[in-house]
């Protein structure tokens, strides 16, 4: 994990959270940030971290696959943030 001070963290997720929330961030967009600047991990060392392929991570982060929950969840995990549906 990237050195970052509590504080910066949560700065961080709170920042990630609310461009998820209002459009600013694709979950995709949303899953590199935390992949770059909370782990600043690679995509294969962050899909070998939460059990992916980096394919699919791969695939997730650029927009091109519509990912089961289960797996964005594994995506998020991390990071301590949970996905769920939501019916409008």
């Amino acid at each position: 994990m990237h050195n970052l001070t509590t504080q910066e963290r949560k700065a961080l997720l709170a920042d990630i959270n609310h461009s998820l929330l209002t459009g600013g961030l694709t979950l995709g967009q949303a899953a590199r940030r935390i992949r770059t600047e909370l782990y600043q991990m690679s995509q294969t060392q962050y899909a070998v971290f939460i059990g992916i392929s980096a394919k699919t991570l791969w695939d997730i982060e650029k927009g091109n696959t519509d990912p089961k929950l289960s797996v964005l969840s594994e995506v998020f995990r991390p990071a301590g943030m949970n996905v769920i549906a939501q019916a409008k």
